[in-house]
């Protein structure tokens, strides 16, 4: 069997799966036909964002499950993301973050958010994250949460101890070396990263972060775009975890 990078990846749901047939949706049928110009007979990775993923190969009604394959590893310890809505460029944040490993994306309306998303924009932001693990060949999809307002989150989020608050203009100790303080004591942590608006935190919202244990932490010198701090938040954290690999 070739090399499993060598195959396209398309994520179904379970119960599409009968015995050893895969029942694909028109959408699903139409992207590895006419887009992928997958042949018949020609195979694929069906993956549930769960874990789980099978060998299948397109026939002319449906597909045809060659083999499930082996689990895939564990999935990281939990690494959400809670951000800001931006007026912008949300759908690059989900795309870019989901790459790189967060299990949960939660939107947030703090007190300096504009956008008020419609539940379509919920549905959209989950496809997006299903292509970028598709295309990343991850297995696990992270599950996007629906928006909730700042103080709900800060009040029920309960990752007491490696729960951060980033924040620009602040002289609080860098992100990185808090990450990797916190991975040398317990690599398993699970990790909350709370991402700003356009404008930054009020500053009764950094209060209430802090009194609910949520630790301050700097970004860099730099002042960054909303979109942009999300992205180099976890991508400081993937990269910590990548070298306990």
């Amino acid at each position: 069997m070739e090399p499993l990078a060598a195959y396209q990846r398309i994520t179904v749901d379970p119960d599409q799966i009968q015995a050893d047939q895969l029942t694909l949706t028109a959408e699903q049928a139409h992207y590895l036909r006419r887009v992928l110009r997958l042949p018949s007979g020609g195979r694929f990775i069906a993956q549930d964002g769960r874990g789980q993923r099978w060998l299948a190969a397109l026939t002319p009604e449906a597909a045809h499950i060659v083999q499930a394959l082996e689990p895939a590893a564990p999935q990281w310890p939990p690494l959400v993301l809670a951000a800001a809505l931006p007026k912008t460029g949300f759908d690059d944040v989900v795309r870019q973050v989901s790459e790189l490993g967060v299990t949960q994306i939660q939107p947030l309306l703090s007190q300096r958010t504009l956008l008020k998303p419609s539940a379509q924009k919920l549905v959209r932001w989950q496809r997006i994250a299903q292509e970028a693990s598709e295309q990343s060949e991850r297995v696990w999809t992270p599950r996007i949460a629906s928006p909730i307002s700042f103080q709900t989150w800060i009040h029920q989020e309960t990752t007491e101890g490696s729960a951060y608050l980033c924040v620009a203009r602040k002289s609080v100790a860098p992100l990185l070396s808090q990450i990797q303080q916190l991975l040398t004591r317990s690599p398993e942590a699970a990790i909350s990263l709370t991402i700003g608006p356009e404008g930054g935190w009020t500053a009764e919202e950094i209060s209430v972060a802090i009194a609910h244990n949520h630790l301050p932490v700097s970004l860099g010198s730099a002042v960054l775009r909303a979109t942009t701090a999300a992205v180099a938040a976890v991508s400081v954290v993937s990269m910590a975890r990548e070298q306990l690999i």
